[in-house]
């Protein structure tokens, strides 16, 4: 059915991702986007706030891992029109973004966003969803880049042209050095990759089938022989299976025929490290973000979390300290990146 230039933006909600890097809280049966880490919700309830209950938005296409299904089926089910495609297995941003790319009407625009990002000012956000409409309705499609306030080195950077609302990107920068990072925040005119896209089914599918052909079909195989389960699609494991594991970033985005960014700053956090969840965190008057429970005497700038045992610090400062009933993890907060490894080697046995 052919949709008016008026016609609302579908939401395409990624929530495929572990979240390793929030170990031990976040694990491959409870990721961190199915966590309250910054307060009573869920960062995909706050996803799911954001691109709800508003004329701009469609009911939203939700890309996820079987493992999910009970749960986000139960978020899901209220929403009349909201459909959850089920992937068998990992596969990158890149399948997900084609599988629903192909799930939607042609003509439909779509908004891709992660389920795991914080955003304090959901009006700033939808603000720049706005000035990319244009654009992306055009051909084009306008990733949303962040206005750096510090030079970060764990985000890729979006080069972009000068100008008012959608711009011309010039390049993409991957995570760069600190000097880097130091000179493109000197320099202006550079934007933190928050991974956030808008354009329209038709766009996404010529691109694929410019860049990633395999993908594309490996996807609307795995869509064609699918099962439906009520709101849910289980797409096809045999058919998925040969579709290649890829970002998006990788896939398409630096290879695509007209790429725009819009810049805002919508007080965006990727909440991908345990550094991030205390820079978002509510705090006291000493920088510690020790959540409900739990104590810090003598300490400043710590980060306490625990789904299991009530914790106390005393006269530390700059540590992670997370609890579960299966591991605990004590790590200062400049080290957060490496969290990797420590969930890796509990994978692995942890020592058993």
């Amino acid at each position: 059915m052919s949709q008016s230039s008026v016609s609302p933006v579908r939401p395409v909600i990624l929530a495929g991702g572990a979240g390793t890097r929030l170990w031990p809280l976040s694990t491959a049966e409870a990721p961190k986007h199915l966590l309250p880490l910054l307060g009573p919700h869920t960062l995909f309830d706050e996803t799911l706030e954001r691109v709800s209950g508003h004329d701009m938005f469609a009911p939203p296409i939700v890309v996820a891992n079987i493992a999910q299904e009970q749960a986000l089926t139960g978020l899901l089910s209220p929403i009349p029109g909201a459909r959850l495609l089920l992937e068998p297995m990992k596969r990158d941003s890149a399948p997900a973004i084609a599988l629903a790319a192909l799930a939607a009407e042609e003509d439909e625009l779509l908004l891709v966003c992660p389920s795991d990002q914080h955003v304090a000012d959901p009006a700033a956000f939808r603000a720049a969803i706005a000035k990319g409409i244009v654009a992306a309705r055009d051909g084009a499609i306008v990733t949303f880049g962040i206005e750096p306030d510090h030079p970060a080195t764990g985000f890729g950077y979006i080069k972009a042209t000068a100008g008012e609302g959608a711009v011309p990107v010039d390049r993409f920068v991957e995570k760069p050095a600190l000097p880097t990072a130091e000179a493109m925040l000197a320099q202006g005119g550079h934007y933190w990759n928050a991974g956030i896209f808008l354009a329209s089914a038709a766009t996404w599918r010529s691109e694929f089938q410019a860049h990633a052909p395999a993908m594309l079909e490996a996807a609307g195989k795995a869509l064609e022989a699918g099962k439906s389960r009520g709101l849910a699609t289980l797409v096809d494991a045999d058919a998925f299976a040969h579709s290649p594991a890829q970002s998006i970033d990788y896939a398409v985005m630096e290879k695509a025929a007209r790429v725009m960014v819009v810049p805002v700053s919508m007080g965006w956090s990727d909440v991908g490290s345990w550094q991030s969840v205390h820079d978002a965190a509510d705090k006291d008057e000493v920088g510690n973000a020790i959540g409900q429970n739990h104590t810090v005497i003598d300490g400043s700038g710590n980060l306490l979390r625990s789904s299991g045992p009530r914790i106390a610090a005393i006269g530390v400062d700059n540590l992670v300290i997370i609890a579960t009933p299966d591991a605990v993890l004590v790590t200062r907060r400049d080290q957060a990146q490496r969290v990797r490894e420590a969930a890796a080697w509990f994978a692995e046995g942890g020592g058993v």
